[in-house]
């Protein structure tokens, strides 16, 4: 977790700066940096640094073993010349020692969620992309489900509107949405955001709606802020899944597709979903060879139709296809009864897809899955024994 090394003997400074930060981050107080590790934010004290050495020289020699941390400055005296030479030296920004708590905060909340995203690592982001929107979310809900099931950090955004489909399929009430985290940005981290995110007790995911439970858009929102706020959050979990559902911006599409590690196309066998698939293709403006690097999951596959996943491909300029076959009886019930497949003992060949799709391995489905497989072994071994008796015979 990212936290605040105190360059200072100055107790009470450390008790202000956590306060400020709500004590949600760890403030230490170090007289060096030999044996930092991880993420954070480093605050030097004026007060620490003796009267004869210059100050920009101070924090010259503490950016050099910053090892890319951010810098401040603390002090008292806030005069122009000062603190201009702070900046030159290097520094990111000053706080005031006795300052507002507030101020301190939005300085160091800000630095401490870029210090997250640019050295904390950053999750694995899967985008679902389609037109038929309750399909997708619950496509990606179930896709969220089986990462979260690997024991790592989950988060799926669902951008469904007007209201979440994936709080319906996962019987989650949900009170906080993208409008309040963009608004809390400057003070999220990561432990802000698992006690403030609505969780699914029985697996451990955590959900973020658009609508945020209001059941209508939040109005304000920028695709700058969408934008920032999906890598900040990228840098808390170690996988998270973002049903574009209702976004239609095609500068934030393509932006949030150029982040993503695996942009799944969610399509049905129609030439009509086809179209409709390619416009919004189109509308994000990708490059040829982010389409090509695209997987089209053929929603509802059906062996007999005779527009097929290679066809579909071609046709949407896309490399890989994966088919995604449902039984519509058992996903309805599952989503009118808040129980998703992806939690049922056995998910049928739908699931079996998820997993593929998810890159988890299918030995870890449910019991009548195992149950099929030892079948077809039994059934493997007795083959050639048959054949063999029948040549005998």
């Amino acid at each position: 977790m990212a936290g605040i090394l105190l360059l200072s003997v100055d107790r009470m400074l450390a008790q202000r700066i956590e306060e400020a930060l709500g004590g949600r981050v760890p403030v230490e107080l170090v007289q060096s940096l030999d044996a930092a590790e991880g993420p954070g934010v480093i605050v030097i004290d004026r007060a620490a640094i003796p009267p004869e050495r210059a100050l920009s020289a101070a924090i010259t020699t503490v950016i050099e073993s910053a090892a890319g941390r951010p810098v401040v400055l603390a002090t008292d005296d806030l005069e122009t010349e000062p603190l201009l030479r702070a900046i030159r030296a290097g520094a990111k920004d000053v706080v005031p020692r006795d300052g507002p708590p507030a101020e301190m905060a939005a300085v160091l909340g800000r630095l401490l969620s870029d210090a997250v995203t640019d050295r904390g690592g950053r999750g694995r982001l899967t985008l679902v992309l389609g037109v038929d929107r309750e399909a997708c979310a619950l496509a990606a809900t179930d896709m969220a489900l089986t990462f979260a099931g690997k024991g790592e950090s989950s988060l799926l955004i669902d951008c469904t509107l007007p209201t979440s489909a994936a709080a319906t399929y996962l019987d989650l009430p949900v009170d906080y949405g993208l409008a309040s985290a963009i608004s809390d940005m400057d003070r999220l981290d990561a432990s802000l955001f698992a006690s403030t995110a609505a969780r699914h007790d029985p697996s451990g995911l955590m959900l973020l709606t658009f609508d945020g439970g209001t059941g209508a858009e939040p109005a304000g929102l920028s695709p700058g802020d969408l934008s920032a706020l999906i890598k900040l959050l990228r840098g808390f979990c170690g996988d998270v899944v973002l049903n574009a559902g209702s976004l239609r911006h095609s500068g934030l599409l393509r932006d949030v597709a150029a982040q993503a590690d695996r942009v799944d196309l969610l399509c049905g066998q129609s030439i009509r979903e086809i179209e409709a698939t390619r416009r919004l293709i189109d509308r994000i403006g990708a490059e040829r060879e982010r389409v090509e690097a695209m997987r089209l999951l053929v929603w509802d596959h059906l062996p007999g139709v005779l527009l097929d996943g290679r066809r579909m491909a071609d046709a949407l300029g896309v490399g890989s296809v994966m088919a995604l076959p449902v039984d519509h009886g058992r996903l309805r019930n599952a989503l009118n009864a808040g129980r998703p497949l992806a939690l049922e003992g056995d998910g049928g060949a739908y699931m079996a897809a998820i997993r593929r799709a998810c890159g988890v391995d299918a030995g870890q489905g449910g019991g009548i899955d195992r149950l099929r497989r030892a079948m077809l072994k039994v059934v493997g071994e007795w083959e050639p024994r048959r054949k063999h008796q029948v040549a005998r015979a």
